[in-house]
């Protein structure tokens, strides 16, 4: 699998860049704070994205998790440039998408889809269904006057009657219009989807039915994802790969058996001690790691490391040495902490990741 890097690597271990459909450099989006005084000053930047970098091969799911408001839907959003990035390049399938005029963008959008979190939010309700996903087909001009039988065709794809074509929105349950929205993903016949939170507004007995569904037309069209989410145990049965994002930043990526079986990062494991496990012994033995502290606001980051605050392991480097992610259990598990050593600086025996056990593993 291709690395991930919070500095650009082209020569990343592994990067296999011929497989590469996505490949994220440096990325940056900063929304400007402005004062309250007349002339309404800018004063600050809010960092939702703050140097990210990450590659994403054809055919596979990077799962992209952390807590909200930590930068994931807005870096979702940024690769297909639905907000504009401040800094940074977004390079798919060769071409960089920061360089492209409107019509240009356009064309490429049709390689590019996005399944967001609210799925009635997302819907016209003055629209039927069925017109909803023809409109894609018609900004593009696919399909001419076969638009109605490929509505139809898309519908039945994502397991429902086409027959629902002419309903609205508030005739459906959460699980259907997720559907709807799915189909209207799929309309231009995308090679890349990112899917923003997908199964967060759902029920847990329908979140496992619309991964089943993501899993097979991944298989079947040969798509490429970007899921996003915020629950470690929901990427893990649809993700190849997982990069976990804390305030805007990556702070571990690898193979998703490496991050749940060894998860490096203190705040991978934070997550992952948070996940309930189905057993009431193994349930009321396991040790729980507790973060401290509210989320620091991406306005004004800490210094050094950004997860300084709330670590349960931070020592000496962590307040003034910003860590960068590097290789810990393996080449292609990286992780941006200083236990795993920093250029310059003198991990404390009791802090080196051989010494602190298994303590928050579920």
């Amino acid at each position: 699998m291709s690395a991930v890097t919070n500095a650009t690597d082209p020569g990343a271990a592994g990067s296999g860049r011929d497989d590469v459909l996505v490949d994220v450099q440096d990325l940056q989006v900063h929304f400007p704070v402005h004062g309250n005084g007349v002339l309404r000053r800018r004063v600050g930047s809010v960092k939702a994205v703050d140097g990210v970098s990450f590659q994403v091969r054809r055919g596979e799911t990077l799962g992209l998790v952390g807590e909200s408001g930590c930068g994931k839907t807005t870096t979702g959003l940024a690769l297909l440039r639905l907000v504009e990035p401040t800094g940074g390049r977004v390079v798919f399938d060769g071409t960089d998408v920061g360089s492209l005029g409107r019509g240009e963008l356009r064309s490429l959008r049709r390689r590019m889809a996005m399944i967001f979190q609210d799925p009635y939010a997302s819907l016209d309700p003055r629209m039927s269904i069925g017109a909803s996903v023809e409109e894609a087909l018609r900004i593009h001009g696919l399909h001419g006057d076969r638009r109605d039988q490929r509505v139809a065709e898309l519908l039945e794809t994502v397991g429902l009657n086409p027959d629902y074509a002419s309903r609205y929105p508030h005739e459906f349950s959460g699980g259907q219009r997720q559907r709807v929205g799915i189909a209207r993903a799929l309309a231009v016949e995308p090679d890349f989807i990112v899917c923003d939170e997908p199964i967060a507004a759902l029920d847990v007995s329908i979140q496992a039915q619309v991964m089943n569904l993501l899993r097979e037309l991944q298989r079947e069209l040969d798509l490429t994802y970007l899921f996003i989410a915020h629950d470690l145990a929901a990427v893990q049965h649809i993700s190849d790969r997982i990069a976990v994002m804390y305030l805007g930043r990556i702070v571990e990526v690898a193979d998703r058996r490496a991050v749940y079986d060894e998860p490096s990062h203190p705040y991978t494991r934070a997550l992952l001690s948070a996940i309930p496990v189905p057993h009431p012994g193994r349930e009321r033995g396991r040790q729980r790691i507790l973060l401290h502290g509210e989320l620091p606001t991406p306005q004004d980051p800490p210094s050094g490391c950004n997860f300084r605050t709330r670590c349960p392991e931070v020592f000496e480097p962590c307040d003034r040495v910003d860590p960068t992610l590097q290789a810990c259990t393996g080449e292609e598990h990286r992780c941006a902490c200083h236990l795993y050593g920093v250029e310059g600086v003198e991990v404390e025996p009791s802090h080196h990741p051989d010494a602190r056990g298994v303590a928050g593993r579920p």
